[in-house]
C-alpha cells in the first residue's frame, strides 16, 4: 500500500471519528455528566490527533490537541459541559473537516483563522492549563531509579505483536518508546521464541515485551498507545500494588531473571510481596501468559472496504445472474438432465451469492442521521425555535445507493419542518402546546420495502391556503374540484411554495419538487398527510435494493413485463372470479371484498381484449388489494435491474428494464405508480 493510500485511509477513519464525536455531543446535551460518553468523545479526538501527527497533518494535530484539552479537563471534573462548549465543538468539527481536506496551512488568512479558533478554545482552560498541551518528549534514561510520586500508579503492560505487525510497516520499538514516555519504566524483552540463524525469518516477529510502568496516566492513556495496532497484537494491562517497585532494582532484577529462567512471564501476583518483603522473591508455579484485555485476540469482526469495490462486486454478480439465466434456458431447451441438474445447483449458488452481495451493500440509516440532528440543532438556534429531533429505527439497513440518493430529500423535508412546520415558542404556548416542538424520523420494514416517516407536531398545512396559492400561480383552475390529498400533493409541484417571504432556509420555490424527483429516481414513493395545528407527516416507501430482484415475468400484448415478486400477494385466474365494470371502475369479488383491477392491455396500449383466459396478479397498494390483469405468466426469475435511458425517464409506470436469459428485453413495472396513474385517469373520467 502506497503512502497516499495510507493517508487516504487515515482521512476516511478521521471522518468516522468526527461522526462519533458529533453523535457523542448530541448525547452530551441531554447527559452532560455521563463519563462514558465523555471518554468516547475524548478517545476519538485523541485518535484524530495522533493520526494527524503520524501522517503529516500537523496543523490538524495541534488544533485537535487544544480541543482535546477541554474534554480532558471535563473528564477530570475540572470543567463542566455547557451549551457554549458543545456549540464551539461543533464549529471545531467543521474546521477539522476543512483541515482534513486541505492539509497543513500556508495561507496567512487560514493560519489567522486557526489561531482565532485556538484562542477561543483556550479561554476554557482557565488556570488549569498554562499553555497548550504538547506531545510528551521522550525521557532520557535515568541515572538512578526515581521513586514514583504519591499519585502515581504501577502497571504491568504485556505486549505480544502478531507476525502481521511488521508486514504492515509498524515498528514495535516506537510503541515501546511511546509507552515509556508515560512515566518511569522498566522494559523486559522475551526472546525465547527467536529461532536460530539458520531458521531465522526476517519478517516474522517472535519477541514479546513486558513493561513495568509507574505513571500518573490512567489505563485509557496506556490503551491509547496501542490504539493503531490493537488488532495486530495481544495486550494485557494489570494494576500492580502501590509502592516503590522500580526503586527495588536488585530485587526486581532477581525476580525478572528468575521468571525468565523458568520460561515464565511476569504476572501481577509476583509483585504482591513488594510492600512487605523486598529481599526475597517467592517462587511461583508455572503459569501461562494471561489472555489479553478487551478481547483483542478475537477474530476481526468487521473490515473496511472501498465503496467502489462493493459496486464492482454487485455489478459482477448482476452479470452472473444474467448468465445463469441463459445457462438455465439452454439446459431446458436441450432437455439434458445433467445440464439441468448443474443449472439448478448453479441457480442456488448464484442466489446465495446475490443475497450475500446484497447484504454487503446495505448500511444502517443511523450513520446518516447525525447530520440531520446537526441540521435541526443549528436551524432551531438560527430561527429562535426550540426543536427536539427524535429518531426511531436508525438500525434499519438500506442499499448504500438508496441512502446516497435519500440524504438530500430528507434534508429538504426536515428543513421545511423546522421553517414552516414548528411554530415559535410563544405561538405554541398560545395554542396550548409544549413550547418545544418535535420532529420525528421513524424507519421500519414493510414487506420488502422500507418505510420512512418524517413528522412534526407543528402548525400543519391549510388545504384552503394551498389551493389559493396554487390558483395564484396558475397551477390549477379556481373551479377545480380537488380532494384534500390532491391539494396537499400540490407542494410537490415545481416552483410551489407557501412561504410568505424568502429566507436563507426556504421559500424559493425549490425543494419539494426535488424531493419527489429524487425519490422517484430510486423507485420510491412519497405521500403527505397534514392536519391544522397538529402537524405534517411525509411517508416514503422505498425499495431495499436497486440492483437485483426476484420477479415474475408476464406477457401483455406480446411484450414482456416483470412485476416484483415482493409486491404480489397471490395469482388468480379471471375464470375464478366474477368481473364487473361500473362507474366505480373495474372490479371483481375476492374473499367477500370488492377488488379494483387494472387491465394492462388497456393501460399500456389503450386496447380492450378478451380477458376471460387472463391472469390476475393480486398486489397491495396503500393497504388495499388491487388486481393487475396480464395475458399470461412466463415464470419466476432473478432480475437484474437496469436503468431506463433518457428517452424513457418520464415513463413513471416503468421503473427499469432487464435483459433476460435469451437476450430479450423486459420492462419492470412500478406497481405503485401504475395504480396511481390509473386512479388519476379514472378520476378524470
Amino acid at each position: 500500500m502506497s503512502l497516499d493510500k495510507f493517508t487516504a485511509k487515515f482521512v476516511e477513519e478521521a471522518l468516522d471519528n468526527v461522526a462519533i464525536i458529533e453523535e457523542a455531543l448530541f448525547n452530551l446535551e441531554s447527559e452532560p455528566t455521563n463519563k462514558e460518553i465523555i471518554e468516547r468523545l475524548f478517545r476519538a479526538m485523541h485518535t484524530i490527533k495522533g493520526g494527524g501527527a503520524m501522517f503529516g497533518f500537523n496543523d490538524l494535530s495541534a488544533f485537535t490537541h487544544n480541543l482535546e484539552t477541554i474534554y480532558d479537563l471535563v473528564r477530570n471534573d475540572k470543567l463542566a459541559i455547557d451549551s457554549d462548549i458543545i456549540s464551539l465543538t461543533f464549529e471545531s468539527l467543521d474546521y477539522i473537516r476543512q483541515l482534513l481536506d486541505i492539509g497543513d496551512l500556508t495561507d496567512p488568512e487560514d493560519i489567522a483563522k486557526q489561531n482565532d479558533y485556538i484562542a477561543r478554545i483556550q479561554k476554557y482552560f482557565g488556570n488549569n492549563v498554562t499553555s497548550a498541551p504538547s506531545a510528551k518528549p521522550m525521557p532520557a534514561a535515568p541515572a538512578a531509579p526515581i521513586a514514583p510520586a504519591s499519585n502515581k500508579k504501577n502497571y504491568l503492560v504485556s505486549f505480544e505483536p502478531f507476525e502481521s505487525l511488521l508486514n504492515n510497516g509498524t515498528n514495535p520499538f516506537f510503541i515501546i518508546e511511546d509507552l515509556v514516555a508515560l512515566g518511569d519504566a522498566k522494559v523486559v524483552a522475551y526472546t525465547d521464541g527467536v529461532k536460530s540463524f539458520d531458521e531465522f525469518e526476517p519478517l516474522a516477529l517472535r519477541i514479546k515485551w513486558q513493561t513495568i510502568l509507574s505513571t500518573e496516566s490512567d489505563e485509557n492513556d496506556i490503551k491509547d498507545v496501542f490504539i493503531f495496532v490493537e488488532d495486530e497484537c495481544k495486550i494485557n494491562i494489570d494494576i500492580l500494588p502501590d509502592g516503590d517497585v522500580l526503586s527495588q532494582t536488585e530485587t526486581l532484577a532477581t525476580l525478572i531473571e528468575t521468571k525468565k529462567a523458568q520460561n515464565q512471564v511476569l504476572v501481577k501476583e509476583d509483585f504482591a510481596q513488594f510492600k512487605q518483603e523486598v529481599k526475597s522473591v517467592e517462587k511461583k508455579k508455572e503459569s501461562a501468559p494471561k489472555a489479553q484485555a478487551g478481547g483483542v485476540s478475537e477474530k476481526i469482526a468487521t473490515m473496511r472496504v472501498a465503496s467502489a469495490k462493493i459496486d464492482e462486486l454487485v455489478n459482477a454478480v448482476s452479470e452472473l445472474v444474467t448468465m445463469q439465466a441463459q445457462f438455465s434456458l439452454i439446459a431446458t431447451k436441450k432437455n439434458d438432465v445433467t445440464l439441468m441438474a448443474v443449472a439448478e445447483q448453479m441457480e442456488k449458488i448464484t442466489r446465495q451469492l446475490r443475497d450475500n452481495s446484497f447484504e454487503i451493500s446495505l448500511i444502517p440509516l443511523q450513520g446518516e442521521l447525525v447530520r440531520f440532528q446537526r441540521l435541526v440543532r443549528d436551524l432551531s438556534k438560527n430561527l429562535g425555535k426550540q426543536i427536539d429531533f427524535v429518531v426511531e429505527g436508525g438500525e434499519i439497513e438500506l442499499d448504500k445507493n438508496i441512502i446516497e440518493h435519500l440524504t438530500d430529500p430528507l434534508l429538504h423535508m426536515i428543513r421545511n419542518s423546522c421553517d414552516h412546520g414548528i411554530e415559535m415558542p410563544d405561538e405554541r404556548i398560545s395554542k396550548g402546546k409544549n413550547p418545544k416542538g418535535t420532529i420525528k424520523l421513524k424507519a421500519f420494514y414493510s414487506g420488502s420495502s422500507v418505510i420512512i416517516r418524517v413528522s412534526d407536531d407543528g402548525k400543519g398545512m391549510d388545504p384552503d391556503k394551498l389551493f389559493k396559492k396554487a390558483v395564484e400561480k396558475g397551477l390549477v383552475d379556481a373551479n377545480a374540484k380537488m380532494s384534500k390529498r390532491d391539494i396537499l400533493a400540490l407542494i410537490f409541484a415545481s416552483g410551489f411554495s407557501t412561504a410568505d417571504k424568502v429566507s436563507d432556509v426556504s421559500g424559493r420555490g425549490v425543494g419539494m419538487d426535488v424531493v419527489k424527483s429524487k425519490i422517484a429516481e430510486i423507485r420510491g414513493d412519497i405521500a403527505i398527510d397534514s392536519e391544522i395545528d397538529e402537524g405534517t407527516t411525509f411517508t416514503l416507501d422505498l425499495p431495499l435494493t436497486l440492483s437485483i430482484i426476484d420477479g415474475l415475468l408476464t406477457k401483455v400484448n406480446g411484450e414482456q413485463f416483470v412485476v416484483p415478486l415482493s409486491n404480489i400477494e397471490r395469482i388468480l385466474s379471471t375464470s375464478e372470479v366474477q368481473m364487473s365494470d361500473s362507474k366505480l371502475g373495474k372490479t371483481f369479488l375476492y374473499e367477500n371484498e370488492r377488488v379494483m383491477f387494472v387491465d394492462l392491455n388497456d393501460m399500456f396500449y389503450q386496447k380492450e381484449v378478451d380477458i376471460t383466459k387472463s391472469k390476475i396478479l393480486l398486489v397491495n397498494h396503500g393497504g388495499k388489494r388491487v388486481g393487475l390483469v396480464v395475458d399470461m405468466i412466463v415464470g419466476e426469475f432473478q432480475i437484474v435491474v437496469k436503468p431506463l435511458g433518457k428517452f424513457m425517464r418520464k415513463v413513471d409506470m416503468i421503473s427499469g428494464a432487464s435483459v433476460m436469459g435469451d437476450g430479450s428485453l423486459s420492462l419492470i413495472i412500478d406497481t405503485t405508480r401504475l395504480i396511481n396513474a390509473y386512479n388519476q385517469q379514472r378520476y378524470k373520467k
